[in-house]
């Protein structure tokens, strides 16, 4: 039986993994922001590129499956991390 401060200690790894996820994600934007006025592109996600901005003739392009699989592996990776935290923690 799982005892409360497991469930708190799964929920502490669950939610450093989401923001770990959410910053790796906003990382390439973060370096790459204004790149569009020199004919360069921004983007966002990792390890997937679902959004790019700019270039040559200025096209936006939002790729729904990779923003898609980068949700999942941000979820897959956060419940990992929320599991491997909280028997770290418990032992």
């Amino acid at each position: 039986m799982q005892t409360r401060t497991e469930h708190r200690h799964f929920w502490i790894g669950t939610s450093v993994g989401c923001l770990l996820a959410v910053g790796l994600n906003l990382l390439p934007y973060l370096r790459t922001r204004g790149a569009y006025q020199a004919d360069g592109f921004e983007l966002i996600g990792f390890p997937f590129v679902f959004r790019s901005f700019g270039g040559f003739t200025y096209r936006l392009y939002i790729s729904w499956w990779a923003l898609l699989a980068d949700i999942l592996l941000a979820a897959l990776f956060a419940f990992a991390l929320g599991l491997v935290w909280s028997r770290l923690r418990t032992r």
